[in-house]
């Protein structure tokens, strides 16, 4: 594919993220704030234990109430320093590689937005700026859902390659209108058109969302990241063919890592060539060079103790 046609399709990618990515309002972040003794301590591979970033981190930790916290107090500082060279940025790639991958992850989760980005590309410090600035505290984009999947709906969304030989599951995003922001409500029009979402039930809407779309099939993998070829993670795949997704999320792989009790740090990941073509999964994946675009929470409330 051409350079000037790959650049004009990424800025494309980028515009995308900054209307439907992760995010939560500042009234939701509140309440959470609110909450003591949730999240209240980092759950992270063994080998590190003596990681000097991870460390810094801990010790960052003992002045925050909980994990949650203080990833919000990632949140908050990445508004301001929106630059690839952020130490946040540094801390976050090392809290993802030190995650635990885990093989079931079900049920409803609320979502909240970190930081977006894209990689070492100059647009990267554009996107954090417009995104801080804009859609960071009103995004519908409000969570996902994680319900187990039949061997027969798989083998039809895979084209028969995923087999279930680890647990799998179909999972969909979950959005809401906020009446106040009339931002909001222009990108939840946009949206439905777009991702043909679907109104949800009264007993949802209680939940905290309004709306749901954008499919995906997850379970336990290698990642995609070039950088973190190795790792396990949770991979949330929107690529197959029969799942209809729409320009870009078909080029989306997201992937997540528990690092609390129920609390997990996601990172976005676009394919940045092939796309001109359906989705391939026996081809290399290095072949389509997915980069990060960016990181969010997901908050599993159900299993979570209060004082």
């Amino acid at each position: 594919m051409k350079s000037g046609k790959r650049l004009q399709i990424i800025v494309v990618l980028l515009s995308f993220i900054l209307v439907c990515s992760c995010a939560s309002t500042k009234r939701k972040k509140a309440q959470d704030r609110q909450i003591p003794n949730k999240f209240a301590e980092l759950k992270l591979e063994p080998s590190c234990k003596d990681d000097p970033v991870i460390s810094k981190i801990k010790e960052e930790l003992s002045a925050k109430i909980s994990v949650l916290d203080l990833m919000l107090f990632y949140l908050e500082q990445l508004k301001e320093e929106t630059d690839i060279e952020s130490p946040y940025l540094k801390k976050l790639e090392r809290l993802f590689v030190c995650g635990l991958a885990k093989e079931h992850v079900e049920g409803h989760f609320y979502g909240i937005t970190i930081v977006l980005k894209k990689g070492n590309h100059p647009y990267g410090l554009f996107l954090n700026q417009v995104w801080s600035n804009s859609l960071g505290d009103v995004s519908p984009w409000v969570g996902k859902i994680f319900n187990p999947i039949e061997p027969k709906e798989l083998a039809f969304y895979t084209e028969d390659f995923e087999k279930g030989n680890v647990p799998t599951y179909l999972g969909i995003n979950c959005f809401q209108q906020i009446d106040a922001s009339l931002l909001n409500k222009a990108s939840i029009i946009v949206l439905t058109w777009w991702m043909d979402l679907k109104d949800v039930s009264e007993e949802e809407r209680l939940k905290g969302y309004d709306k749901k779309g954008g499919l995906f099939i997850a379970r336990k993998a290698k990642s995609v990241d070039p950088k973190t070829p190795n790792k396990d993670v949770f991979q949330l795949n929107y690529r197959w063919k029969r799942l209809n997704n729409p320009f870009p999320l078909k080029y989306l792989i997201d992937e997540i890592v528990e690092i609390a009790d129920g609390l997990y740090l996601g990172k976005l990941l676009f394919a940045t060539d092939y796309l001109d073509q359906d989705y391939n999964p026996h081809l290399d994946k290095t072949k389509y060079k997915y980069e990060n675009f960016g990181y969010f929470l997901l908050i599993n409330k159900t299993n979570i103790k209060r004082e």
